[in-house]
């Protein structure tokens, strides 16, 4: 699943958003075993699994960003509904559930935070002579 674009429809569905996320999160998961298969005295074998992370992190933070927008325009319609009055009681129980939807999205940038840390302390520990570049240090504590 994570080799596809995340679509409207995946947002819209927690379990399936969660699903890709972690797929998105594999190489995060499985950074020791990855770190104790490369030369990690090469500063090549170091860039190369570092392009791979920082990758893999650009794509989770658009994906989150993208569903955060899928959700707010689904919100805007529902709201704007009831506020015009052609909404009713299910249109009001669609706005609660979208909204808890939203919010529990929006942790996953805090979930992403503390993979992130987890996977860079590790990295940064085994991969010593590999300079992370001051662009991505940028983006990495632009949300901060």
């Amino acid at each position: 699943m994570a080799q596809q674009d995340i679509t409207a429809n995946t947002c819209r569905n927690l379990s399936h958003f969660k699903e890709y996320m972690k797929e998105l999160r594999r190489l995060d998961d499985n950074i020791m075993i990855r770190l104790n298969s490369t030369n990690t005295h090469s500063g090549a074998a170091c860039a190369e699994l570092f392009e791979r992370l920082s990758q893999a992190y650009i794509r989770r933070e658009k994906a989150i960003d993208y569903c955060l927008g899928v959700l707010d325009d689904q919100l805007a319609t529902k709201q704007q509904a009831l506020d015009q009055g052609t909404g009713n009681a299910s249109t009001q129980a669609a706005l609660y559930a979208d909204d808890t939807k939203r919010r529990m999205i929006a942790n996953e940038f805090t979930v992403e935070d503390i993979v992130r840390e987890r996977s860079l302390r590790v990295f940064r520990d085994r991969c010593r002579l590999f300079t992370i570049p001051e662009d991505f240090e940028q983006f990495l504590t632009k949300r901060q």
